[in-house]
């Protein structure tokens, strides 16, 4: 096998199990969200025109979710923007 072969390997690795991982980091109040956030960085300086598959799952906090120990960046729903997805 080559290593570009192994590249696509791992890409699609990576893909097929990114999805699963948002879901479980989203409104989390732990370093899952941002561990989540800085793996996909990381994945984008590899891969720039990689994107994210749609989820509507992924859903943005209600306004009563926020607040106390709750933020903003605990919520993954922001990296669903129109240029960062994948359309199906």
């Amino acid at each position: 096998m080559t290593d570009k072969e192994k590249i696509v390997i791992l890409k699609n690795c990576y893909t097929e199990i990114i999805w699963m991982a948002i879901r479980y980091a989203h409104g989390r109040h732990t370093f899952a969200p941002s561990m989540v956030r800085d793996s996909i960085n990381d994945f984008k300086k590899v891969f720039p025109d990689w994107k994210l598959k749609e989820d509507r799952v992924v859903n943005p906090p209600s306004e009563n979710e926020i607040g106390g120990v709750s933020f903003r960046d605990d919520y993954l729903d922001d990296l669903f923007t129109e240029s960062n997805i994948e359309k199906e």
